[in-house]
């Protein structure tokens, strides 16, 4: 699929509709955008209000121009045919995404949030418990339970390239392990400043 579809040009899917049930389509249609857009970009996160951060020390793939141009960095703000979602609009998108599992909102420590301290999502387009499924089967293939493994080693070490959450954030790291820890599969292993730096899967 390509990252940007052909309605993301359709200029009503940015003006928020008045009848709740096309507004709960347009709803669902931005949430695939912006996911499907991440996904093929490798974009972990974005901010409250569109912009895309993509770090590029996380993910040595290029970009494509066509698809940087067309969202200016901003996924809400379509400069060909010149239209932009309004901030109110983008926060009933974000608020309607995060019930859906499909974002965490953050803060500006890159810790959950409430929605007065959101600056950031992390956009999930797997479910955290995918994510937690997916990182198990990783250390049951390379014979590493019962071994510590640093969140460092899992998003940018060597063994885990060929994998989908390689590059993925530590802090987003920490939620997607949980789910792993909640089923008394994993212990996380902290720092002297109560940090998560580690953990062991069993």
């Amino acid at each position: 699929m390509a990252s940007l579809p052909p309605i993301y040009s359709f200029p009503p899917l940015y003006t928020r509709q008045p009848n709740s049930l096309t507004r709960r389509q347009q709803i669902s249609t931005w949430i695939d955008i912006i996911s499907q857009y991440c996904k093929s970009k490798r974009i972990w996160y974005m901010s409250a209000d569109g912009t895309v951060i993509n770090d590029s020390t996380l993910d040595g793939r290029n970009t494509d121009d066509n698809d940087v141009k067309k969202t200016s960095n901003n996924l809400f703000n379509n400069e060909d045919i010149q239209r932009s979602v309004p901030q109110e609009f983008i926060g009933e998108i974000w608020l309607q995404m995060a019930k859906e599992g499909k974002c965490l909102p953050i803060d500006q420590s890159g810790r959950k949030s409430s929605n007065t301290t959101t600056t950031r999502y992390f956009v999930l387009w797997k479910s955290v418990d995918n994510w937690a499924s997916l990182i198990l089967q990783w250390f049951e293939d390379c014979g590493k339970l019962n071994q510590v493994v640093t969140l460092y080693e899992l998003s940018q070490g060597d063994e885990t390239i060929n994998w989908e959450f390689h590059g993925m954030p530590e802090n987003l790291l920490y939620y997607c392990l949980k789910p792993l820890c909640d089923r008394n599969r994993a212990t996380m292993l902290k720092d002297e400043n109560d940090k998560v730096i580690a953990i062991k899967v069993a």
